[in-house]
């Protein structure tokens, strides 16, 4: 990126320090208050274990540095709100890396939701099946001190994402499962509603082989449903009830989809209710929608794009950044919630 230029990395491994500062042609420390101190550095991208983030963060706020924060922001809510506090205090920026938002699917799925082309949305779950193969017994991932377990140190991601799709939520329901003989918390699910009339739910399972590793989102609205592949989100398909309104409007909002009819409706039924509302469609039909460019990419590109909009509100302090530090803290509220009742009510 012209917009950034990697002056310095920090890690406690002094080969790995070595082989990243030759390949930036960047000073390297081991330890990261020497980084967040030094004054070469605006912004420090902090890419530690959770149970860091509270004092890392803190200390470069009152360096009066500039934070993107991996997830979560913190373990817990009194930490995240003593970060945003000192990131207020001291003028700075504290987001967290909530790359979704910034890739293309995930906006035209928000766009689709606030068309009502659909209808209203009335169900929506996340099944994430994920690999362990790289996250041997001894992981930090593994141990709850420093990662807060699955629903703060992965789960916030999504708590993020249903909140800007279906607006504000609260944990209505959860629970979390241990590997047989271990102590490692492996799966893990909770319900939330959104808008007290959204029922959602999500499904973590760090236990695939890499090559099994995947992930769906489900969407169920009055008169069709979104499926939306991948946890970078990749693909989505929409099955839906309608006619030729409702198809050019949703073509509208998915430039670049395929469409066939499913199915031809006889004229004696297209007349029809759902939760009890008239619903009039001459068809059921498919719009399905494949990304150009593969994972990695969508991926590089959705960092760079969340960085370029807080530069942008660092130049322009009018400007809207589409993440704010306050989504760090929301989706960390519904994490804790989630892991406080699968505590009070998990059966191992």
């Amino acid at each position: 990126m012209p917009e950034v230029r990697i002056a310095a990395v920090a890690d406690v491994d002094p080969g790995l320090v070595t082989k990243m500062s030759k390949l930036y042609r960047c000073s390297g420390y081991q330890k990261a208050e020497q980084l967040i101190k030094s004054t070469e550095i605006e912004i420090v991208h902090l890419v530690t274990p959770p149970s860091s983030h509270h004092y890392l963060g803190r200390l470069a706020a009152e360096s009066g540095k500039h934070v993107l924060c991996e997830k979560p922001l913190a373990l817990i809510m009194t930490e995240g709100k003593e970060l945003l506090a000192s990131a207020r205090k001291n003028k700075v920026i504290m987001p967290v890396n909530f790359v979704l938002r910034h890739v293309p699917i995930v906006d035209i799925v928000k766009r689709i939701i606030s068309s009502n082309l659909l209808g209203e949305p009335i169900r929506a779950y996340f099944e994430n099946y994920a690999t362990d193969e790289n996250l041997e017994p001894g992981h930090w991932f593994w141990d709850t001190k420093k990662s807060g377990g699955i629903f703060i140190e992965h789960g916030v991601h999504f708590f993020d994402l249903y909140r800007h799709w279906f607006g504000e939520a609260e944990i209505i329901w959860a629970n979390t499962l241990r590997r047989d003989s271990t102590q490692q918390e492996d799966r893990v699910t909770c319900a939330m509603l959104h808008e007290k009339k959204i029922l959602a739910s999500h499904y973590h399972g760090f236990d695939q082989p890499k090559v099994l590793d995947r992930q769906v989102h489900q969407i169920i609205f009055e008169r069709g449903e979104v499926t939306v592949r991948g946890w970078i989100p990749e693909s989505f398909t929409i099955k839906f009830l309608g006619d030729v309104s409702v198809l050019d409007g949703l073509m509208e909002l998915c430039p670049g989809s395929e469409y066939r009819m499913l199915k031809r409706i006889p004229v004696a039924a297209r007349k029809m209710k759902g939760r009890g509302k008239k619903i009039s469609a001459d068809s059921y039909n498919q719009i399905e929608f494949y990304s150009r460019i593969d994972k990695q990419e969508l991926y590089s590109q959705a960092i760079m794009n969340l960085l370029r909009d807080q530069l942008a509100y660092l130049s322009n302090r009018k400007h809207q950044r589409i993440i704010q530090e306050e989504n760090g803290l929301e989706a960390l509220r519904l994490a804790n919630q989630a892991a406080e009742y699968a505590k009070r009510h998990s059966v191992n």
